[in-house]
């Protein structure tokens, strides 16, 4: 049977709809909580520390590190950080600046040169975390880096059809430069769970057939840029 999913293209931003008997493309969901939902991403040095994840951050203030209460709200990237990761990161709070200088993430400390860089709509942010309020449909990246990469997007696009040898769908990888302006990137295999595709071709896209149901977490690591996660559901029957 032929199972179409719908999606729906604006700027470098994908919204994937939902395919007869489950989602193809979706975020994982943290617990829901209250305030604008984002998907925020964290990208270690050396591997994906949480894919995308769809969070709503709550309300209050974070005080921890002896934050006063009022100075960073949980609406705020900081508490999408905070939500994503069930609270273990950890930090400084400058009292001159008003934010936290966030040291771990996950357990994970960046060496010498790196830091924890964020990236909204794929754009570098001028803001500390608690002082970037959420929109809601937002996406929220944190990356161990060292200011010099920026990031790219790994997305279903099309439409996927059902067959005797599974599922196949076809994937989309951007990257952007320093304003958040996307392009295609050709020539990146796309991996994970027993994976190995083809090059992405002259648009950025390449085709993945999988006749395991359930979900599928594909990574792209172009050169020059900061890698990309999605998780894809792939159907049964």
């Amino acid at each position: 049977m032929r199972r179409t999913i719908v999606l729906v293209l604006t700027g470098a931003a994908v919204v994937a709809g939902l395919v007869q008997g489950g989602a193809l493309a979706a975020p994982r969901h943290a617990t829901a909580a209250s305030g604008p939902a984002v998907t925020i991403r964290i990208e270690g040095a050396r591997k994906t520390l949480v894919p995308p994840n769809l969070v709503e951050p709550g309300s209050g203030w974070i005080t921890r590190s002896g934050a006063p209460k009022g100075k960073c709200p949980r609406r705020s990237v900081q508490g999408a950080l905070n939500r994503a990761t069930h609270g273990q990161w950890k930090g400084t709070w400058s009292r001159q600046f008003n934010e936290y200088f966030i040291t771990s993430i996950l357990g994970e400390k960046p060496p010498r040169h790196n830091f924890w860089e964020i990236f909204v709509n794929y754009k570098a942010a001028s803001k500390g975390a608690c002082d970037l309020k959420l929109r809601r449909g937002e996406q929220i990246l944190f990356a161990d880096t060292n200011g010099k990469r920026h990031p790219s997007a790994l997305n279903v696009v099309g439409k996927s059809t059902r067959s005797a040898s599974g599922t196949t769908f076809r994937l989309l990888l951007t990257g952007f430069n320093a304003h958040g302006t996307g392009k295609p990137l050709a020539g990146v295999r796309i991996n994970g769970g027993g994976i190995h595709s083809a090059p992405t071709n002259s648009h950025g896209q390449v085709e993945v057939t999988d006749n395991r149901p359930g979900p599928l977490l594909l990574r792209a690591s172009p050169t020059g840029y900061i890698r990309s996660e999605t998780e894809v559901f792939l159907p049964s029957g």
